[in-house]
């Protein structure tokens, strides 16, 4: 007489070993895609890099003039973003808006380690305007059509507005409220500041950063009117 036997089989462990190896897929899934958003987010970031960087690089070239004086004692490189133009066109109108150029400049200057003494480097900031069709104002005034203000800073972060008498040609200019200076209609050259120094510790270096920002009124009055300049810092001497 053949005996029957019952069999209890127990899955729990191969339930178990399902639970892990799901859970282990899921964990790789997250991890997959977490590792994708990472990898698109620094492939935009090095596509922006290098897009900026080529920029500048291109902005640098077109529009930059770069000057390194060296001697025995000391080393000084100044680099001048210097053009400045604009002509107001019907797109600029149509915009609604005034215009506002930007130009910066710095000089960097370094002695030399085996110096027995501190370097000087001396320079000016000029403002050369070449072209001005805007309507000149015999007495100065904030609503002028094209106004300019200069700034300065040690650290290109922190900057300082000028507020000193300005010559130019046989005059003067005076800033107004805010530190605008009203150039509608002028020509010749600006000096901003004339006269500066930078000094620097043997085996040290200091820099010195400029900016301009020239304002425009952007009407039909002042449709095809253009304004060409230069701003630049202009070397002197160095000991």
């Amino acid at each position: 007489m053949s005996k029957k036997v019952e069999k209890t089989i127990d899955d729990k462990e191969d339930q178990e070993i399902r639970n892990i190896a799901y859970f282990n897929n899921s964990s790789q899934v997250v991890l997959l895609i977490v590792l994708i958003i990472l990898f698109g987010f620094t492939f935009f970031c090095t596509l922006t890099y290098i897009g900026d960087y080529y920029k500048n690089k291109n902005d640098l070239n077109n529009n930059s003039e770069i000057i390194n004086i060296n001697t025995n004692k000391s080393n000084a490189t100044i680099i001048n973003n210097s053009k400045i133009y604009k002509k107001i066109s019907e797109q600029d109108i149509n915009k609604d808006e005034n215009i506002v150029l930007e130009n910066k400049s710095e000089i960097e200057f370094s002695t030399n380690k085996n110096s027995l003494t501190d370097g000087v480097v001396y320079f000016d900031v000029k403002y050369n305007i070449t072209k001005n069709d805007f309507t000149y104002h015999a007495v100065a005034t904030n609503k002028s059509d094209v106004l300019v203000k200069f700034y300065y800073s040690y650290d290109g972060k922190e900057w300082q507005s000028i507020k000193n008498v300005i010559s130019v040609n046989d005059s003067t200019l005076s800033p107004l409220m805010g530190g605008y200076y009203d150039i509608a209609g002028l020509r010749g050259t600006l000096r901003v500041s004339t006269n500066n120094s930078l000094t620097s510790k043997p085996k040290e270096s200091t820099k010195m950063y400029w900016k301009c920002e020239t304002y425009i009124v952007n009407n039909e009055e002042n449709l095809g009117k253009e304004l060409a300049a230069e701003f630049k810092i202009e070397y002197k001497d160095n000991d």
